[in-house]
Protein backbone atom coordinates (compact mmCIF):
# COMPACT_ATOMS: atom_id res chain seq x y z
CA UNK A 1 0.00 0.00 0.00
CA UNK A 2 2.57 2.38 1.10
CA UNK A 3 4.83 1.81 -2.10
CA UNK A 4 1.67 2.42 -4.24
CA UNK A 5 1.63 5.30 -2.42
CA UNK A 6 4.89 6.38 -3.22
CA UNK A 7 4.17 5.50 -6.54
CA UNK A 8 1.11 7.71 -6.83
CA UNK A 9 3.31 10.46 -5.13
CA UNK A 10 6.06 10.34 -7.91
CA UNK A 11 3.67 10.13 -10.27
CA UNK A 12 2.38 13.30 -9.73
CA UNK A 13 5.06 15.33 -8.94
CA UNK A 14 6.90 14.40 -12.23
CA UNK A 15 3.88 15.32 -14.01
CA UNK A 16 3.71 18.21 -12.46
CA UNK A 17 7.61 19.25 -12.86
CA UNK A 18 7.19 18.29 -16.74
CA UNK A 19 3.96 20.46 -17.01
CA UNK A 20 6.08 23.36 -15.43
CA UNK A 21 9.36 22.68 -17.82
CA UNK A 22 6.97 22.54 -21.03
CA UNK A 23 5.34 25.79 -20.23
CA UNK A 24 8.87 27.34 -19.37
CA UNK A 25 10.13 26.11 -22.80
CA UNK A 26 6.82 27.43 -24.67
CA UNK A 27 7.20 30.81 -22.81
CA UNK A 28 10.83 31.06 -23.75
CA UNK A 29 10.37 30.26 -27.51
CA UNK A 30 7.93 32.75 -27.74
CA UNK A 31 10.48 35.17 -26.33
CA UNK A 32 13.55 34.65 -28.53
CA UNK A 33 11.49 35.22 -31.81
CA UNK A 34 12.99 38.14 -33.33
CA UNK A 35 10.47 41.17 -33.49
CA UNK A 36 10.96 43.27 -36.85
CA UNK A 37 9.59 46.93 -37.07
CA UNK A 38 10.27 49.54 -39.55
CA UNK A 39 9.80 53.25 -39.50
CA UNK A 40 6.84 55.10 -40.63
CA UNK A 41 8.89 56.49 -43.44
CA UNK A 42 8.88 55.42 -47.57
CA UNK A 43 12.45 53.78 -46.78
CA UNK A 44 10.88 52.50 -43.55
CA UNK A 45 7.72 50.93 -46.06
CA UNK A 46 9.57 49.73 -48.87
CA UNK A 47 11.75 47.87 -46.56
CA UNK A 48 8.65 46.09 -45.15
CA UNK A 49 7.25 45.69 -48.34
CA UNK A 50 10.59 43.51 -49.51
CA UNK A 51 10.16 41.59 -45.74
CA UNK A 52 6.65 40.87 -46.44
CA UNK A 53 6.63 39.82 -49.65
CA UNK A 54 10.50 38.39 -50.07
CA UNK A 55 11.74 37.06 -46.29
CA UNK A 56 14.49 39.95 -46.78
CA UNK A 57 15.39 42.19 -44.85
CA UNK A 58 17.64 45.41 -46.31
CA UNK A 59 20.16 46.79 -43.71
CA UNK A 60 21.88 50.02 -44.66
CA UNK A 61 23.90 50.89 -40.72
CA UNK A 62 27.16 49.39 -40.85
CA UNK A 63 27.28 46.64 -38.21
CA UNK A 64 30.96 46.00 -37.71
CA UNK A 65 29.93 41.98 -35.92
CA UNK A 66 28.60 41.34 -38.67
CA UNK A 67 31.80 41.19 -41.06
CA UNK A 68 35.21 40.34 -39.78
CA UNK A 69 36.82 42.03 -36.42
CA UNK A 70 39.00 44.15 -38.77
CA UNK A 71 36.43 45.07 -41.29
CA UNK A 72 35.76 48.43 -42.11
CA UNK A 73 32.77 49.91 -44.44
CA UNK A 74 31.87 53.35 -44.95
CA UNK A 75 27.96 53.43 -44.42
CA UNK A 76 25.13 53.87 -47.32
CA UNK A 77 23.80 57.02 -47.26
CA UNK A 78 20.35 56.91 -45.96
CA UNK A 79 19.26 59.12 -49.42
CA UNK A 80 20.96 56.41 -51.42
CA UNK A 81 19.10 53.45 -50.16
CA UNK A 82 15.15 53.96 -51.01
CA UNK A 83 16.27 54.92 -55.28
CA UNK A 84 18.57 51.75 -54.76
CA UNK A 85 16.51 49.28 -53.44
CA UNK A 86 13.64 50.41 -56.07
CA UNK A 87 16.17 50.20 -58.97
CA UNK A 88 16.65 46.66 -57.55
CA UNK A 89 13.20 45.54 -57.69
CA UNK A 90 13.53 46.12 -61.54
CA UNK A 91 16.72 44.41 -61.60
CA UNK A 92 16.30 41.19 -59.33
CA UNK A 93 13.36 40.76 -57.58
CA UNK A 94 10.73 41.42 -60.47
CA UNK A 95 13.06 40.54 -62.78
CA UNK A 96 13.77 36.70 -61.16
CA UNK A 97 9.48 36.79 -60.71
CA UNK A 98 8.80 37.06 -64.12
CA UNK A 99 11.69 34.46 -65.40
CA UNK A 100 12.18 31.98 -62.93
CA UNK A 101 10.03 28.47 -63.80
CA UNK A 102 8.70 28.90 -60.26
CA UNK A 103 6.77 31.58 -58.61
CA UNK A 104 8.29 30.99 -55.31
CA UNK A 105 11.67 31.13 -56.45
CA UNK A 106 12.77 34.41 -55.31
CA UNK A 107 11.81 33.81 -51.61
CA UNK A 108 13.65 30.55 -52.00
CA UNK A 109 16.44 31.62 -53.31
CA UNK A 110 17.07 35.25 -51.56
CA UNK A 111 19.19 35.46 -49.05
CA UNK A 112 17.87 36.66 -45.18
CA UNK A 113 19.42 39.95 -45.33
CA UNK A 114 21.07 42.26 -47.78
CA UNK A 115 23.42 44.68 -46.39
CA UNK A 116 23.88 48.28 -48.70
CA UNK A 117 27.13 49.95 -47.92
CA UNK A 118 28.57 53.06 -49.15
CA UNK A 119 31.48 52.12 -51.51
CA UNK A 120 33.04 48.81 -50.02
CA UNK A 121 34.90 46.46 -47.62
CA UNK A 122 38.05 46.61 -46.60
CA UNK A 123 40.05 44.31 -44.10
CA UNK A 124 42.76 44.78 -42.68
CA UNK A 125 42.22 48.45 -41.31
CA UNK A 126 42.39 50.43 -44.76
CA UNK A 127 40.73 53.18 -45.04
CA UNK A 128 40.68 53.87 -48.84
CA UNK A 129 37.58 52.04 -50.60
CA UNK A 130 38.45 50.80 -53.87
CA UNK A 131 35.71 48.08 -54.77
CA UNK A 132 31.99 48.10 -54.05
CA UNK A 133 32.33 45.32 -51.81
CA UNK A 134 34.83 42.58 -51.36
CA UNK A 135 35.24 39.32 -52.69
CA UNK A 136 36.73 37.46 -49.71
CA UNK A 137 34.97 34.77 -47.87
CA UNK A 138 34.41 36.23 -44.82
CA UNK A 139 31.90 38.94 -47.11
CA UNK A 140 30.18 35.17 -48.64
CA UNK A 141 27.98 33.29 -46.43
CA UNK A 142 24.80 31.37 -46.74
CA UNK A 143 22.23 33.72 -45.06
CA UNK A 144 23.11 37.30 -46.65
CA UNK A 145 24.34 39.30 -49.84
CA UNK A 146 26.22 42.41 -49.37
CA UNK A 147 26.15 45.26 -52.20
CA UNK A 148 28.16 48.27 -52.07
CA UNK A 149 28.41 51.02 -54.53
CA UNK A 150 25.63 53.08 -53.11
CA UNK A 151 27.45 56.67 -53.24
CA UNK A 152 28.85 56.95 -56.71
CA UNK A 153 25.37 54.83 -57.37
CA UNK A 154 23.48 57.76 -55.92
CA UNK A 155 25.48 60.49 -58.07
CA UNK A 156 24.85 59.10 -61.34
CA UNK A 157 20.89 58.87 -60.47
CA UNK A 158 20.51 62.52 -59.80
CA UNK A 159 22.42 63.58 -62.57
CA UNK A 160 20.34 65.85 -64.93
CA UNK A 161 20.05 65.44 -68.36
CA UNK A 162 22.34 62.08 -68.24
CA UNK A 163 20.26 59.39 -69.15
CA UNK A 164 22.43 57.74 -71.21
CA UNK A 165 25.19 57.67 -68.47
CA UNK A 166 22.86 56.18 -66.30
CA UNK A 167 22.07 53.40 -68.43
CA UNK A 168 25.36 52.39 -69.40
CA UNK A 169 26.16 52.52 -65.56
CA UNK A 170 23.54 50.05 -65.20
CA UNK A 171 23.70 47.74 -68.64
CA UNK A 172 27.68 48.08 -69.37
CA UNK A 173 30.27 48.94 -66.62
CA UNK A 174 29.74 50.11 -63.09
CA UNK A 175 32.73 52.39 -61.84
CA UNK A 176 31.55 51.58 -58.82
CA UNK A 177 32.85 47.48 -58.77
CA UNK A 178 35.90 45.46 -59.94
CA UNK A 179 35.21 43.73 -62.48
CA UNK A 180 32.82 46.08 -64.05
CA UNK A 181 31.52 44.49 -66.46
CA UNK A 182 27.79 44.11 -67.33
CA UNK A 183 26.90 47.27 -65.25
CA UNK A 184 25.06 46.91 -62.11
CA UNK A 185 23.70 44.31 -63.29
CA UNK A 186 27.11 42.46 -64.02
CA UNK A 187 27.51 43.32 -59.90
CA UNK A 188 24.63 42.28 -58.55
CA UNK A 189 24.15 39.07 -60.45
CA UNK A 190 28.11 38.18 -59.54
CA UNK A 191 27.18 38.55 -56.12
CA UNK A 192 23.96 36.88 -55.74
CA UNK A 193 26.23 34.03 -57.57
CA UNK A 194 28.32 34.12 -54.60
CA UNK A 195 25.51 33.59 -52.36
CA UNK A 196 23.85 30.99 -54.58
CA UNK A 197 27.01 28.82 -54.62
CA UNK A 198 27.18 28.46 -50.76
CA UNK A 199 24.27 27.55 -50.81
CA UNK A 200 24.62 25.06 -53.98
CA UNK A 201 28.02 23.79 -54.52
CA UNK A 202 29.68 24.98 -58.01
CA UNK A 203 29.72 21.54 -59.85
CA UNK A 204 32.70 19.81 -59.66
CA UNK A 205 33.86 19.56 -63.79
CA UNK A 206 33.43 23.15 -63.53
CA UNK A 207 36.22 23.50 -60.81
CA UNK A 208 38.26 20.71 -62.50
CA UNK A 209 38.07 21.77 -66.30
CA UNK A 210 40.49 24.39 -65.82
CA UNK A 211 41.83 23.97 -62.62
CA UNK A 212 45.63 23.61 -63.58
CA UNK A 213 45.31 27.55 -64.66
CA UNK A 214 43.93 29.19 -61.50
CA UNK A 215 46.28 31.78 -59.83
CA UNK A 216 45.28 31.24 -56.63
CA UNK A 217 47.06 33.18 -53.61
CA UNK A 218 48.14 35.86 -55.61
CA UNK A 219 47.40 38.75 -57.95
CA UNK A 220 48.98 38.14 -61.32
CA UNK A 221 45.28 37.94 -62.54
CA UNK A 222 45.66 41.85 -62.83
CA UNK A 223 48.09 42.08 -65.02
CA UNK A 224 46.46 38.78 -67.29
CA UNK A 225 45.15 40.35 -70.97
CA UNK A 226 41.63 39.30 -71.91
CA UNK A 227 42.54 37.17 -74.54
CA UNK A 228 44.84 35.23 -72.54
CA UNK A 229 42.44 34.77 -69.99
CA UNK A 230 39.68 33.69 -72.60
CA UNK A 231 43.13 31.07 -73.91
CA UNK A 232 42.93 29.40 -70.44
CA UNK A 233 39.14 28.94 -69.95
CA UNK A 234 37.88 32.23 -68.72
CA UNK A 235 35.58 34.86 -69.41
CA UNK A 236 37.59 37.68 -67.14
CA UNK A 237 40.71 37.91 -65.73
CA UNK A 238 39.08 38.34 -62.49
CA UNK A 239 38.01 35.24 -62.69
CA UNK A 240 41.45 33.18 -62.55
CA UNK A 241 41.76 33.88 -58.98
CA UNK A 242 40.07 30.90 -57.86
CA UNK A 243 36.42 28.87 -58.69
CA UNK A 244 34.51 30.74 -56.93
CA UNK A 245 34.89 33.87 -58.50
CA UNK A 246 35.21 32.18 -62.32
CA UNK A 247 31.42 30.69 -61.71
CA UNK A 248 30.36 34.39 -60.66
CA UNK A 249 32.59 36.17 -63.62
CA UNK A 250 30.75 33.65 -66.09
CA UNK A 251 27.44 34.60 -64.95
CA UNK A 252 28.20 37.91 -65.34
CA UNK A 253 29.25 37.69 -69.21
CA UNK A 254 25.90 35.64 -69.59
CA UNK A 255 23.34 38.25 -68.29
CA UNK A 256 24.93 40.74 -70.33
CA UNK A 257 25.92 39.03 -73.83
CA UNK A 258 24.18 37.39 -76.22
CA UNK A 259 24.75 33.32 -76.99
CA UNK A 260 26.28 34.57 -80.58
CA UNK A 261 28.35 37.21 -78.62
CA UNK A 262 29.82 34.63 -76.39
CA UNK A 263 30.67 32.46 -78.98
CA UNK A 264 32.49 35.13 -80.63
CA UNK A 265 34.35 36.78 -78.04
CA UNK A 266 34.60 34.34 -75.17
CA UNK A 267 34.33 30.89 -75.90
CA UNK A 268 38.19 30.65 -76.67
CA UNK A 269 38.85 27.21 -75.67
CA UNK A 270 37.54 23.37 -74.82
CA UNK A 271 37.41 24.26 -71.07
CA UNK A 272 35.41 27.67 -71.45
CA UNK A 273 32.96 25.85 -73.64
CA UNK A 274 32.28 23.33 -71.11
CA UNK A 275 32.43 25.71 -67.88
CA UNK A 276 29.89 28.06 -70.03
CA UNK A 277 27.74 25.00 -70.63
CA UNK A 278 27.91 23.90 -66.96
CA UNK A 279 27.04 27.39 -65.77
CA UNK A 280 23.60 27.04 -67.45
CA UNK A 281 22.79 23.88 -66.82
CA UNK A 282 23.78 24.93 -63.05
CA UNK A 283 20.77 27.45 -62.81
CA UNK A 284 17.98 25.66 -65.20
CA UNK A 285 18.24 23.06 -62.31
CA UNK A 286 17.40 25.45 -60.07
CA UNK A 287 14.71 26.66 -61.75
CA UNK A 288 16.23 29.96 -63.97
CA UNK A 289 17.05 30.25 -67.15
CA UNK A 290 19.88 32.95 -67.66
CA UNK A 291 19.58 33.45 -71.56
CA UNK A 292 15.90 34.98 -70.58
CA UNK A 293 16.87 36.49 -67.89
CA UNK A 294 19.02 38.91 -70.25
CA UNK A 295 16.03 39.28 -72.26
CA UNK A 296 13.98 40.17 -70.07
CA UNK A 297 16.55 42.60 -68.46
CA UNK A 298 17.18 44.15 -71.91
CA UNK A 299 13.71 44.77 -72.89
CA UNK A 300 12.77 48.63 -73.11
CA UNK A 301 9.61 47.77 -70.48
CA UNK A 302 12.50 47.70 -68.22
CA UNK A 303 14.55 50.54 -69.19
CA UNK A 304 12.50 52.93 -69.35
CA UNK A 305 10.76 51.80 -65.41
CA UNK A 306 14.54 52.59 -64.28
CA UNK A 307 14.38 56.19 -66.13
CA UNK A 308 11.18 56.43 -64.59
CA UNK A 309 12.66 55.96 -61.25
CA UNK A 310 15.87 58.20 -62.26
CA UNK A 311 13.17 61.03 -62.77
CA UNK A 312 11.98 60.87 -59.12
CA UNK A 313 15.33 61.93 -57.85
CA UNK A 314 17.22 63.78 -60.13
CA UNK A 315 18.47 67.29 -58.57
Amino acid sequence: MKRNLKFKLSFIILSLLLSISCKKEKKLSAEIEPAVSFANTPLGQKQKEFFDKYDVLFEYNWDRNVFARNAIADPASINDVLPYMEIMEELYFKALANVAENGSFVKKQTPLTVYLIGSGINYGGSESFGESTSGQAGNIQPNRLTLGGLTNFGVALRRKNADAAFLNMIYEAATFSNPGEAGLIGFLYHEYTHYVNVRNDIPVPFALAAAANYLKGTNAYQSTTAATAYSKGFFIPYGMQNEMEDFATYVQIIVWKTPAQIQATYLKSTESTKKYQYVLDYYKNLGLDLNKLREYLQTQEVKDRLITIKRKYEQ
